[in-house]
């Protein structure tokens, strides 16, 4: 920046025209240049917080499906838990074609809720070893339940599970049981 210097004429001095020394002020204008510089430098080369990702091992696809083994799910080696609206969640154990509103049993997703349904199922369990969850969101599950619910997977060590889609007759159960 520069300053207005003020001029010495119309007075004594014969004419001569004396110039005032700067007092010493630095511009500062190029140091704001520089301080937004240095902010922008500090911002793009900082490490932003990674998100966090949790890994869900899917099996791989056989090639020849005559190849596949079948497994053989006895009802008293499954749990099957469906997840509704409102952070809801229910939990049967019976044979699909018999499921009805009063055999949903519903519970929450604490350790006195969901867990402990799935360590008592499993502790009944014919083989523990085959112990299976059947996981079935409803369309108003949120991604929240579904991260809470493989959460359980991980703390209850269930290794058998799969997230399926809800059949007609466990959403007519689901639906009269909500009150839909």
């Amino acid at each position: 920046m520069a300053d207005i210097q003020p001029s010495g004429g119309g007075g004594k001095g014969g004419g001569k025209v004396r110039t005032k020394k700067n007092s010493g002020k630095p511009d500062m204008t190029p140091m704001v240049d520089l301080g937004f510089l240095l902010i922008t430098f500090f911002i793009y080369t900082t490490t932003f917080s990674k998100p966090n990702t949790m890994s869900l091992n899917m099996p791989k696809k056989e090639e020849d499906p005559e190849k596949t083994e079948m497994a053989d799910v006895k009802v008293s080696n499954t749990i099957t838990i469906i997840m509704g609206k409102d952070n809801r969640i229910f939990w049967y154990q019976k044979p699909l074609a018999d499921v009805t509103a009063e055999d949903l049993i519903e519970v929450d997703y604490s350790a006195d809720g969901i867990r402990s349904a799935i360590l008592k199922k499993r502790a009944n369990a014919i083989d523990a070893t085959k112990f299976t969850v059947v996981i079935k969101p409803t369309a108003q599950a949120t991604w929240k339940n579904t991260v809470d619910i493989l959460d359980e997977m991980d703390i209850t060590e269930s290794e058998l599970y799969a997230i399926v889609d809800l059949q007609k007759q466990e959403q007519a159960a689901y639906d009269q049981k909500i009150g839909n």
